[in-house]
C-alpha cells in the first residue's frame, strides 16, 4: 500500500507539471501576439542586411493580424528566411540516445538544415559525429566543442551560414532563429544567444540555452583563435571545470568575434537558459539575475513573441511543447482568419 501511495503520488505530482508546462505555453502563445514594428530593433544590423530589413520589414497591428509594406512580401521574407541554412550540433551521451536524442530527433532537430549529434560512442549513424579520442566528462566538454568546431572547419565550411550549438534537453525553435538570423549577414563575424556579463570581458552565451556561430565567426575562432594558439585551455580559479560555453565566448573574444544582440524590439529575451514555466514563474536561481546581460523578467515580459530556445526541457515535455506550437493554433491570431470554412467537417451527428 506505501509504494501504491507513492507512485500514485509521483504519478500525480508528474501529471500536474505537464499540465502546468501546457497551460503556460498556451497562454504565452496568447499574450506575446502583441504590437511590435520592429521584431528585433535591439540588434545592430550591419551591412545588405540593414537594406534588407528596411526594405522588408512587416508589422502585426493590434489584432495580431500580420500585415506587410507591400503585397506578396510576407511571402517574400519566409522564403528568404528558409533558405538560411543552419548546421545544429547537439551535445548528448549514449545513454540518451532512446530517450533524449530520440525526442529530439522527433520534434525540432529535423527542422535544423543538417544536423549532428556530438557523442562518444562506436555506433555510426549518419547524424552523429562520434568523437571517441576525448574521455566523456564534465570537464572535457571544452575539448570536445573544440574538436566539434575543427572538425565542421575542416568538413563542412561550405554547406552552412550558421552553426548552433545546443544541448540533447535544449528545445529550439528553429523558423524563429532563422528570423533573427536573417537580420544579419553570415559572411561578417558574430555570435549570440542568452548573454552572459561575466567571466568575458565581452560576456559569453548560456551553452545549454544554445548559441549560434556565423560562418564567418567559426573561420575565425579556427583561423585566428585555435591556429594561433590564443585558445589553450588553462585550469582558472573562478571556472574550475572550464565551462565549454565559458571557454568558447573567450575563444571567440580573443578571436576577434563580437557578440550580436538576441533581444526583441520590446528588450524581451529571445534564448532563455531554464524552462518555459520557470521564466513566466520569475522561479529561477539567483546567480541569473546577477550574471545576466539584461535584465531578468518574469510573466509575459520573460519571453519574446519570436522565442527561440528553453533549456532543462525532459524529452515529455519537449513532446507537449512542439505540438502546442505545431499542431495547434488560435483563430484569430497569427493570420489564420484566412482559413477555409472547410478547416471542419460538415453534416449532422445521427
Amino acid at each position: 500500500m506505501t509504494d501504491h501511495m507513492a507512485n500514485l503520488r509521483h504519478m500525480t505530482s508528474h501529471v500536474r507539471t505537464l499540465f502546468v508546462i501546457v497551460f503556460a505555453v498556451a497562454v504565452t502563445m496568447l499574450l506575446l501576439t502583441r504590437s511590435v514594428t520592429q521584431h528585433f530593433s535591439g540588434l545592430e544590423v550591419r551591412g545588405m542586411a540593414r537594406e534588407r530589413v528596411a526594405s522588408r520589414i512587416h508589422h502585426v497591428n493590434n489584432t495580431g493580424i500580420v500585415q506587410t509594406n507591400t503585397s506578396g512580401n510576407q511571402t517574400n521574407i519566409y522564403n528568404d528566411v528558409m533558405k538560411i541554412r543552419l548546421l545544429c550540433v547537439i551535445l548528448t551521451m549514449p545513454k540518451d540516445l532512446h530517450t533524449k536524442v530520440a525526442t529530439v530527433n522527433k520534434t525540432w532537430a529535423t527542422r535544423c538544415d543538417r544536423h549532428f549529434y556530438v557523442i562518444n560512442s562506436r555506433i555510426k549513424r549518419h547524424d552523429f559525429l562520434n568523437i571517441n579520442n576525448i574521455p566523456e566528462s564534465r570537464n572535457n566538454l571544452v575539448h570536445k566543442i573544440q574538436e566539434v568546431y575543427k572538425r565542421v572547419y575542416e568538413r563542412y565550411m561550405n554547406d552552412f551560414d550558421y552553426i548552433l550549438k545546443a544541448d540533447d534537453d535544449t528545445y529550439v525553435i528553429v523558423e524563429n532563429l532563422k528570423y533573427l538570423l536573417w537580420h544579419h549577414d553570415a559572411q561578417k563575424a558574430g555570435y549570440l544567444g542568452f548573454h552572459f556579463n561575466k567571466f568575458v570581458k565581452s560576456g559569453y552565451m548560456s551553452g545549454g540555452a544554445g548559441y549560434v556561430i556565423s560562418n564567418r565567426g567559426l573561420r575565425q575562432m579556427v583561423e585566428e583563435g585555435f591556429n594561433k594558439g590564443l585558445c589553450k585551455i588553462v585550469k582558472r580559479e573562478e571556472d574550475q571545470e572550464n565551462s565549454e560555453d565559458i571557454e568558447t565566448g573567450r575563444c571567440l573574444e580573443a578571436a576577434g568575434v563580437p557578440v550580436w544582440s538576441s533581444l526583441d524590439a520590446e528588450g524581451r529575451e529571445t534564448f532563455h537558459p531554464y524552462t518555459l514555466e520557470r521564466h513566466l514563474a520569475g522561479d529561477l536561481p539567483g546567480y541569473l539575475y546577477s550574471w545576466a546581460k539584461h535584465p531578468i523578467q518574469k510573466g509575459k515580459e520573460c519571453c519574446s513573441r519570436y522565442t527561440i530556445s528553453f533549456h532543462y526541457v525532459p524529452p515529455d515535455a519537449m513532446i507537449y511543447l512542439d505540438h502546442v506550437l505545431y499542431q495547434m493554433t488560435v483563430f484569430g491570431v497569427h493570420g489564420n482568419q484566412d482559413f477555409p470554412v472547410s478547416v471542419f467537417s460538415e453534416g449532422h451527428i445521427t
